[in-house]
């Protein structure tokens, strides 16, 4: 009967260190993936960074009024441009000088040729 127990009690902790192992194995892998997913938040917050600091020298003031003026062309207002409201309506054409109704025409499609 002894013998019986002690191979029960044998069969008992040969099962429960198998476990263990098998635990501490898959402990250790979630280990490492948590290491791995660490290591990853690390290289992405360090690529925010450096991508707001980008896009902090990307939208400066003054870069995009150098680009504005080269690009588009723009000039400083005149103190002539400026237009009393009672007399704006002397200022406005007519009619508008794009006229969207014309039939089986596309008159911003002309424009943005004329443009290229």
């Amino acid at each position: 009967m002894f013998k019986l127990f002690n191979a029960a009690l044998v069969c008992t902790v040969l099962v429960s260190a198998f476990f263990l192992y098998s635990l501490e194995h898959a402990t250790r892998a979630l280990e490492r993936n948590i290491t791995k997913a660490e290591r990853q938040i690390t290289q992405e917050r360090e690529k925010i960074k450096l991508l707001n600091a980008e896009w902090a020298n990307l939208t400066q003031p003054e870069r995009v009024q150098k680009i504005a003026q080269e690009q588009l062309h723009l000039q400083n207002m005149k103190a002539q441009q400026y237009v009393p409201l009672a007399e704006l309506k002397d200022h406005l054409p007519e009619e508008p000088p794009v006229k969207l109704e014309a039939q089986g025409s596309d008159a911003i499609g002309a424009m943005l040729e004329k443009l290229q």
